[in-house]
C-alpha cells in the first residue's frame, strides 16, 4: 500500500476540522467511509485507511482529554465489556503464539491476499489487528461522552460509498471514467471469474460490497419508517436505498442472498415493533407491506432465478470451498487450543464467529458478543438508536456468513452511534411519542438530569 493523493486529502480534512474538532470530526469520520479499503498513509506495519487515519486523530485527542481528567473511559452501558475484551485480546495476542508455538494457522501468504496454512508465529498482523480495534474503541468511548449526535450522521459516508460503487458499475458497463488509481491503491484486488461479472465497487471483493450495501439498505428502510421528516430527507434515503439495491444485485454475492434474507426479516420486525411502540406509522407499514408482497408476486420468477443462480454458482465455486475450509480449520484451532485462541491477527478464516473463536477463544468471543448485544438491545428501543443498531445487526449477520475483519469501519461507527444514543437517552429520555408529536427530540422533563455541557476546548 502506497501513499496517494487520498492521504493528503484526508490530512487536509483533519486540519480543517481541528479548530472545532468535537463538532466536525464525527462528520469527517463518516465521510471517510467513502473509500474503506483504500490506503491513505502507510505507517510501518499499520497501513491506515482514511477511516483509521481520522479515527487515530480522534484517539489521540480522546487520550489527551482522558489524561487531563475531562473524559471518563467507563460509566456507560457496555464499557466494562469493551475494556474487558480489549484486555483479553491484547493478552492472548501477546501470549498465544508463544503458548501454542508450532500450531498451524491460516494467514496471508504470497500475493493477492490469499491465505494458506503456516506455522503460528508473531507477525505484523497481530499488532495491526489489536491497534485497529483499540483505535476504534477510543472512537466509541468518545461518542459515549459526546452530546447527542445527529441520527443522520451516517448519510455522507454511505452516500459516498454507495455512489462511488455505482459509479464503478457505470464505468465498467458504459465506459464512464472512474478514479481507479485512488480506489485500487491497495495490494489486494478481486479478479472476475470468466463469464461471471461481479461488482466490487470501492472494495477489494464483491462480498464486502454486499455487507455495506445490505447494511445501507436496512438503515434506509428503518430511517424512512421511523425517523425521517420532510420530503427532501425522505428523498435522500430513498435514493440511497436505491443505490444500495443496485450494488447488491450486481455484486452477485452469496453473502448478499443468504445474509440479506436474514437481515430483511430483522428489519421487518424492527419496523413493525417501532410502529407499535410509537402508536404511529402502522398505516404506512401495512401499505408498504402489501405493496412489497404484490411486487414480490409479480417479479417472483426473476427474483427466484437470480437467487438460485447466485447460490448455486457460489456453492460450485473455488471461493466457497476455500471459505468453508477456512472456517472448519478455525474451529479445529479452537479445539486444539482448548478454547483459548491464538491471538488477533494470527488466523484468518472466512467468517466472523470462527475468527473470534480461533483467535480470542471462548472468553473473548463471549465478551465481544455480550458487548454488541448490550449496545444493540439498549439502543434499538431509543428513537435515535434504531438506525445505527440496525447497521450493527446487519453487519454482524452478514459477516457471520462471510467476512472476518473485526474492526470494520461501518460496524465500529454504527456501534459508536448506538452507544451515543443510549447515553443521551439515559440523561434526557426521549420517547417515540415525543418524536411523533414534535418531529424531533423532546426537551428534558422536570427532575431529569440535563445533558452535560460540552467539554472545553
Amino acid at each position: 500500500m502506497t501513499q496517494t493523493l487520498l492521504g493528503a486529502l484526508t490530512l487536509v480534512g483533519v486540519v480543517a476540522c481541528l479548530p472545532d474538532w468535537r463538532r466536525r470530526l464525527p462528520w469527517l469520520l463518516s465521510l471517510s467511509l467513502a473509500l474503506p479499503a483504500s490506503g491513505a498513509v502507510p505507517v510501518a506495519a499499520l497501513p491506515l485507511t482514511p477511516y483509521l487515519l481520522v479515527a487515530l486523530v480522534i484517539g489521540v485527542l480522546v487520550s489527551y482529554e482522558w489524561m487531563r481528567g475531562a473524559l471518563p473511559l467507563t460509566g456507560w452501558p457496555g464499557s466494562a465489556l469493551l475494556l474487558g475484551f480489549i484486555g483479553w485480546a491484547a493478552l492472548i495476542t501477546l501470549a498465544g503464539p508463544a503458548l501454542f508455538s508450532g500450531t498451524t494457522v491460516l494467514n496471508t501468504s504470497g500475493g493477492g491476499g490469499l491465505v494458506a496454512p503456516n506455522p503460528l508465529g508473531y507477525s505484523g498482523s497481530n499488532l495491526a489487528q489489536v491497534a485497529y480495534f483499540v483505535i476504534s474503541a477510543l472512537v466509541i468511548i468518545w461518542f459515549a461522552n459526546r452530546e447527542r449526535l445527529s441520527p443522520h450522521l451516517l448519510l455522507p459516508g454511505l452516500y459516498a460509498c454507495m455512489g462511488m460503487s455505482t459509479w464503478r458499475l457505470l464505468s465498467e458497463k458504459a465506459g464512464l471514467p472512474f478514479p481507479g488509481a485512488i480506489v485500487d491503491n491497495s495490494t489486494r484486488a478481486y479478479i472476475d471469474e470468466p463469464g461471471n461479472y461481479r461488482l466490487r465497487g470501492v472494495f477489494t471483493e464483491p462480498s464486502t460490497l454486499a455487507h455495506y450495501s445490505i447494511a445501507t439498505l436496512a438503515f434506509c428502510a428503518v430511517m424512512l419508517f421511523a425517523r425521517s421528516r420532510g420530503r427532501q430527507l425522505r428523498g435522500l434515503y430513498l435514493l440511497l436505498g436505491a443505490l444500495a439495491a443496485v450494488n447488491i444485485v450486481f455484486s452477485r454475492s452469496g453473502t448478499g442472498v443468504i445474509g440479506g434474507g436474514l437481515v430483511l426479516v430483522v428489519v421487518v420486525v424492527l419496523i413493525i415493533g417501532r410502529a407499535l411502540r410509537s402508536d404511529r406509522g402502522m398505516t404506512a407499514v401495512v401499505i408498504s407491506g402489501c405493496g412489497a408482497i404484490v411486487l414480490g408476486l409479480v417479479f417472483s420468477s426473476p427474483i427466484l432465478t437470480y437467487g438460485k443462480d447466485v447460490f448455486l454458482t457460489k456453492v460450485d465455486s473455488n471461493s466457497y470451498d476455500q471459505r468453508s475450509f477456512g472456517d472448519r480449520f478455525a474451529l479445529s484451532i479452537f479445539l486444539e487450543t482448548r478454547g483459548v485462541g491464538v491471538g488477533l491477527g494470527s488466523n484468518q478464516p472466512s467468517s466472523l464467529v470462527p475468527m473470534l473463536l480461533s483467535c480470542v477463544g471462548v472468553i473473548g468471543t463471549l465478551l465481544f458478543a455480550a458487548f454488541v448485544a448490550t449496545v444493540v438491545l439498549r439502543s434499538v428501543i431509543t428513537p435515535h438508536g434504531l438506525g445505527p443498531a440496525t447497521v450493527v445487526i446487519s453487519l454482524v449477520v452478514t459477516k457471520s456468513v462471510a467476512g472476518s475483519f473485526l474492526s470494520e469501519p461501518l460496524l465500529m461507527l454504527g456501534i459508536a452511534l448506538a452507544v451515543n444514543a443510549i447515553t443521551r437517552a439515559r440523561e434526557a429520555p426521549v420517547t417515540d411519542r415525543d418524536v411523533a408529536a414534535t418531529g424531533g427530540p423532546a426537551p428534558p422533563r422536570s427532575g431529569s438530569t440535563a445533558p452535560p455541557p460540552r467539554l472545553p476546548a
